[in-house]
């Protein structure tokens, strides 16, 4: 989906209701948020079962995937299979250019890019908020470079799942 603004689907209202009893009892302060539908539609979900705000970052969205966007991805090794006729809703790639973090799909990002964008805001923000806890909601590929952050980059992270990130005001480390 990248940066395609859609709403939460039934599942994931679902999921983010059950986020919002999970952190409930939480002395969070603020709920920062990517200003993408589907993840503001979550920190409302936290934001307003436990009354704090809602403050937005840009640099929380996830992965510009330029001309992906809208499109199937799929990983070939087969070169008569490349196609780059954006015009397809399909579109194969060589695999190893897809598992490379510093490929650039045309007019996106790199994984690496995202990554580093998502690692600034969250030091950022964690260097400037007035909260003693906060809750972030963002995405997948941003939320990969945060984990790699703390040694924790291969952790598998469900939609809605969440991990602790405590902040000694130099560096992170992680609780799950």
């Amino acid at each position: 989906m990248g940066q395609l603004d859609i709403p939460l689907n039934n599942v994931g209202h679902a999921q983010a209701a059950e986020l919002a009893e999970k952190l409930a009892t939480a002395a969070i302060g603020a709920v920062y948020s990517s200003p993408l539908a589907r993840a503001m539609e979550t920190a409302r979900a936290v934001a307003n079962k436990i009354g704090v705000p809602i403050i937005t970052d840009a640099r929380l969205m996830e992965r510009n995937n330029g001309k992906l966007h809208g499109h199937i991805v799929h990983g070939t090794d087969n070169p008569a299979e490349y196609k780059m006729d954006y015009n397809q809703l399909e579109l194969f790639f060589p695999v190893s250019q897809l598992n490379d973090n510093n490929w650039r799909p045309d007019g996106g990002e790199s994984r690496a890019e995202c990554w580093a964008r998502g690692q600034a805001a969250i030091t950022d923000i964690a260097q400037a908020t007035p909260y003693d806890i906060i809750a972030v909601s963002t995405h997948s590929v941003i939320m990969r470079g945060i984990l790699d952050l703390v040694g924790m980059g291969d952790t598998k992270i469900n939609n809605c799942d969440y991990v602790k990130l405590n902040w000694d005001g130099k560096q992170f480390s992680c609780q799950r």
